[in-house]
């Protein structure tokens, strides 16, 4: 992969990772993905619930085979719950924030009065007890402060209850490294738009719709209206995978940055939401054979204790025949992510070529 290449994705990446789009509040991502998109697609849509529907192309025949490829817009962060009368906000979660994570980390929250800067309180260490040392505070006893001196003070700024607040925007590089926060999944709604440029136009066997999809962080449902509606033939998932090659995972599995994207051959949540996804085994064959053609090496991994967008939308109309491409990711759900910019390229040239080898002949029937 060239410089020249690494530099277009980054720039690309963080013009996306810039946007704050909490679960349930997509708007500007839904803004920023139009903007984004090249002419000559056939047509563009959003549905009540906010998932962008992109139908790249059209054929004139009943029934076409139908290709939907979707990644989530949305990320994760806080909902404002409680304004204390002396000018702190209590919070909940929105999605999968570890606490590990919170403590002293800078976050913002858009007001209608603009954007404003806080942080996570976390106890003074001066006068921190030997005992609590080692303790991590739960969610709901942490405190954001955003200087405010009072309650008052708080809801002159706009500040209010049911508010989204997420991690403070950063991004850096070092040659193929890129370090941002909500890479998951702003990396996949990169490789989305990646793809939709290199198909536009192009003369192809199936009808390809991609899907910039909602609230996958908040309960994984939101692309569900999306899907019922496309009732595709055939789709791919894209998000992250977790790459094991820090100090602390090594051992825990073979994902490593830089060895290629990955395709995932079983997920499964194991906690509460018994969702999750084992793929169509001639779909498995299918993109091995098609990644094996274009000379892309692939990682294969299993994903305990985490779900995608795939986990429930498989289940809809008919049944959809359905797989999960992932990029690896480190330090996943944390202030700031990590990916390789190589495996990105990778996994946008695959699509390239795996989309078009759709047709009405690919058999994918069970049994």
């Amino acid at each position: 992969m060239r410089a020249d290449e690494w530099t277009h994705l980054a720039q690309r990446l963080q013009g996306l990772t810039e946007v704050v789009s909490p679960a349930g509040y997509e708007d500007a991502m839904i803004r920023k993905v139009q903007s984004e998109l090249p002419h000559g697609i056939h047509e563009v849509s959003v549905d009540n619930l906010g998932n962008v529907i992109v139908k790249v192309n059209k054929i004139d025949e009943p029934n076409p085979f139908k290709v939907m490829v979707f990644a989530h817009m949305d990320e994760v962060g806080f909902i404002i719950k409680k304004i204390e009368e002396d000018g702190f906000i209590r919070v909940e979660r929105l999605g999968g924030i570890p606490e590990k994570s919170m403590l002293g980390q800078t976050v913002i929250a858009e007001t209608p009065n603009g954007r404003i800067t806080g942080m996570i309180g976390t106890k003074s260490h001066h006068l921190t007890k030997p005992e609590e040392k080692f303790k991590l505070p739960q969610v709901q006893e942490a405190y954001l402060d955003f200087g405010f001196r009072s309650k008052h003070e708080a809801l002159e700024a706009g500040v209010h209850v049911g508010m989204p607040v997420v991690y403070a925007r950063q991004f850096f590089r070092r040659q193929s490294l890129a370090f941002s926060n909500a890479i998951d999944n702003r990396a996949g709604c990169l490789i989305l738009l990646e793809l939709i440029d290199r198909l536009v136009g192009k003369s192809l066997p199936c009808e390809v719709v991609i899907v910039f999809s909602v609230q996958e962080e908040f309960n994984l449902r939101g692309v569900i209206p999306a899907v019922r509606a496309v009732n595709p033939d055939v789709s791919i998932t894209l998000d992250l995978v977790v790459a094991a090659d820090t100090p602390d995972l090594k051992g825990s599995a073979d994902i490593r940055l830089g060895d290629g994207p990955c395709l995932n051959l079983y997920s499964f949540h194991g906690r509460g939401t018994l969702g999750g996804l084992i793929p169509n085994p001639k779909l498995v064959s299918f993109v091995k054979k098609v990644a094996d053609e274009e000379d892309v090496t692939l990682q294969y991994s299993t994903f305990m204790g985490g779900l995608t967008d795939a986990s429930f939308s498989q289940l809809e109309n008919a049944g959809i025949p359905m797989i999960d491409l992932a990029f690896p990711t480190r330090y996943t759900h944390a202030p700031v992510e990590a990916v390789d910019l190589n495996d990105l390229s990778e996994l946008i040239r695959l699509l390239e070529k795996l989309v078009p080898a759709f047709h009405a002949g690919v058999d994918l029937k069970r049994g």
